[in-house]
């Protein structure tokens, strides 16, 4: 069919439905833009009968399976709490298929991105040896690869749950990732000379500190980007990927810094995750406004 047939042959209904559709999304950005949301919870405020419906309307659809979402709900004080808290019709992690395949493999850089290329590009001209924490399918690995020339003989592992490191495996034989492997363990048999933790350990229970310790020999470079570092005390809130929920870290930045300080290492470098932010509906005062990334460099054996 020529283009002209197939102009021709559009039903009107899919044009209407077309343009209801982008009004249907203009309306949803709207409501979920930080303006609209501070005039909602101000006139909550004054009025609670509508806060009430609000909140039962954001409860059912924060249980709602979609292919993708990025909400948080809740302040809790532990993991467990917050498992318990979690929606019964979704699975709770990433240690299932829907989570470990809903996200592309690779994806454009944002502006935060560029810090972490520059102190990974230095720190793995000096060793080739990475440890990818809460790496996905190699998210990093193949979305930095067009900005670094790799070592010839990188080592860049990456550790995430099973069902997360099986799909990586399975799209790693289908491109080319030399040097890429993944595993389920964090053992002192990794021995990597530097570490990229890039948006994953508020989805940690263990500190990170406390892993870095598992590693037997500490790294030499750490990279930590995309992290959720507030000035309040530590919590837990939930968020919802879209096919499953997880608990989600809220850390106190002067007591993460100060975790990682304590093994001898310096902070050399902070910058701003701007691109990320935590909205928590009914809890303002635990929004984070914007993410943290910093970079710390071993100085002293312990």
């Amino acid at each position: 069919m020529d283009p002209v047939s197939q102009t021709i042959v559009v039903p009107q209904p899919t044009i209407v439905d077309s343009r209801a559709g982008a009004i249907w999304r203009f309306g949803k950005s709207l409501m979920v833009s930080p303006a609209t949301q501070a005039v909602l919870e101000w006139t909550e405020g004054w009025l609670p009968p509508l806060r009430a419906v609000h909140a039962r309307l954001y409860e059912r659809e924060f249980a709602r399976v979609v292919p993708w979402a990025r909400r948080f709900r809740g302040a809790y004080a532990t993991f467990q709490e917050a498992v318990s808290a979690a929606p019964a019709s979704k699975p709770v992690g990433y240690d299932n298929p829907a989570a470990a395949t809903f996200m592309e493999s690779s994806g454009s850089l944002l502006p935060s991105d560029y810090p972490v290329l520059f102190w990974l590009g230095k720190a793995l001209a000096e060793s080739p040896s990475l440890l990818d924490i809460g790496g996905y399918v190699g998210i990093s690995y193949y979305s930095y690869r067009d900005y670094l020339t790799y070592p010839e003989n990188l080592e860049w592992v990456v550790h995430d749950v099973p069902a997360v490191t099986a799909a990586g495996v399975e799209i790693a034989q289908h491109q080319d990732s030399r040097g890429l492997s993944f595993t389920n363990e964090i053992t002192s048999e990794l021995g990597p000379r530097t570490v990229l933790a890039a948006g994953s350990l508020q989805f940690m229970e263990e500190n990170f500190s406390d892993l870095l310790v598992r590693m037997g020999a500490l790294p030499k470079h750490l990279i930590v980007s995309k992290t959720p570092l507030t000035e309040l005390p530590e919590f837990v809130t939930l968020q919802d990927l879209g096919p499953a929920v997880c608990p989600y870290r809220i850390f106190n930045r002067a007591k993460f810094i100060q975790s990682i300080e304590a093994l001898g290492y310096r902070l050399v470098d902070s910058w701003a995750n701007p691109d990320f932010r935590c909205r928590i509906p009914f809890h303002p005062d635990r929004n984070v406004p914007s993410y943290s990334g910093l970079y710390f460099n071993r100085v002293r054996l312990l």
